[in-house]
């Protein structure tokens, strides 16, 4: 949906002087979640005062925050570890009929062989949802927050989204929210294959805002009798950092991946490609760094080392800023992302911006991004290094007019799905109109 100049106004009048409440995993410490700057500063124009909530930093860790934040932004640390009298006192979610519930949704529904870690699963998250609410109640009081003004939004659907909602029922707050992305949602990824208290949660909260039309399915096939209308597809989205760059290609094929080294995001397979290609010359550049850092760069030196047609650059970690800044003075032919899970990757959506065509796996929503052979090439969800090298070298012969029309199409496709400023200012409209409290 598209907001009108008018609904933009009236949202500027309908939230004036009320509080919102985000809570995030870790920003604005560490250089994860960086999305989330972006949309903080659309927050940010809507809300008198934003309270960003982090779980409390460790004494060994950083404590510089590493975003920009906008001056009505105040962080505070909240506690993630529980005592032992509230793991004790914690006992008495056995005996409640939400637990029991939930076991029965595990066994029916779920199809999951009952066993320890998941009762024990269960049990945490009902004890840190509890604590989480707790906490944040008192830090409403003593704050002197006005709870019927403020909403609470979770960045990530975990147990403070299920203590935002507990919150919900017990007080009058304004409105209960939370974003649903990735490691979020898939039951396949989670230990034991499974995600805990996913029904209870969705019933609590006022919506949930899944990032795709693909997280949006398959909540709605995963979870028992989840209310299809509180789930709101809300698309992430990026800034106009780039712009359309008709440049032409040379007899080098320069590639970019950009993305956290974990096994799920297969580097190795796009390695094995390169190993494999013989055709011509190609520049591979990676951004991002993660726990499989040390090994993907022994498996790359070992694979590539000898081969005179492939040079490549592993970047490391380097902020937001500095990314833009890697994209705006490098040329690169297209972006290659070879998950095996995603949600709608930001990754893409900044290259997009950059004129710069996507190679992508046809997983999570990544087919709402990419337009086969339009604006790149959109990979089997699976695929062997062939397949990758065949996307390759159908990108390297295309003719220059087709190339440079991919380009184009690659920017018309941020310009019109992933633009910021329209989808932030969408997910704020739905938030407020939800938000039934502010009318009092």
């Amino acid at each position: 949906m598209c907001i009108s100049q008018l609904n933009y106004f009236c949202i500027l009048l309908q939230v004036k002087r009320k509080y919102l409440i985000i809570v995030s995993a870790s920003f604005p410490y560490g250089l994860k979640e960086p999305f989330l700057e972006t949309e903080l500063k659309h927050h940010a124009l809507h809300f008198d005062k934003i309270y960003l909530l982090v779980p409390k930093i460790p004494k060994d860790q950083s404590h510089h925050f590493n975003f920009t934040l906008p001056q009505n932004v105040i962080v505070a640390q909240f506690l993630y570890t529980i005592g032992f009298w509230e793991r004790l006192m914690g006992i008495r979610f056995l005996f409640s009929f939400v637990f029991w519930k939930e076991i029965s949704i595990v066994r029916n529904n779920y199809r999951l062989n009952l066993n320890r870690n998941i009762v024990k699963t269960i049990l945490s998250t009902l004890i840190r949802a509890d604590h989480f609410a707790v906490q944040l109640k008192k830090f409403l009081k003593v704050n002197r927050i006005p709870f019927h003004r403020t909403t609470c939004y979770t960045y990530w659907c975990n147990e403070y989204s299920l203590g935002i909602g507990n919150l919900r029922r017990k007080y009058t707050i304004a409105g209960a929210f939370s974003r649903v992305h990735n490691w979020d949602l898939y039951f396949e990824r989670a230990p034991n294959h499974y995600l805990p208290l996913r029904s209870r949660i969705f019933k609590r909260l006022d919506a949930v805002f899944p990032v795709s039309q693909q997280t949006k399915q398959y909540i709605l096939k995963k979870v028992p009798n989840t209310d299809a209308d509180k789930l709101i597809v809300s698309y992430l989205g990026v800034e106009k950092i780039g712009e359309v760059r008709p440049e032409k290609r040379g007899k080098t094929l320069k590639i970019l991946s950009l993305a956290f080294l974990g096994k799920i995001k297969r580097i190795d397979l796009l390695i094995a490609a390169l190993e494999q290609l013989e055709d011509f010359d190609v520049e591979w550049h990676h951004i991002g760094k993660g726990n499989d850092h040390l090994d993907i760069k022994q498996y790359a030196f070992n694979r590539l080392f000898n081969k005179a047609n492939i040079k490549y650059v592993l970047t490391g970690d380097i902020s937001k800023k500095e990314v833009y800044e890697y994209l705006n003075n490098h040329h690169f032919d297209a972006l290659v992302n070879t998950s095996s899970y995603e949600g709608v990757p930001v990754s893409m959506m900044e290259a997009l911006s950059f004129s710069i065509p996507i190679i992508g796996t046809n997983v999570g929503g990544v087919a709402e991004i990419i337009d086969n052979e339009k604006n790149g090439f959109l990979l089997s969800s699976d695929p062997e290094p062939d397949e990758i090298i065949d996307r390759l070298k159908q990108l390297y012969a295309m003719s220059e007019e087709d190339y440079l029309m991919m380009r184009q199409q690659a920017y018309n496709t941020w310009q019109s799905r992933f633009n910021a400023e329209s989808n932030y200012s969408e997910l704020i409209y739905n938030m407020v109109q939800m938000s039934k409290n502010y009318q009092s």
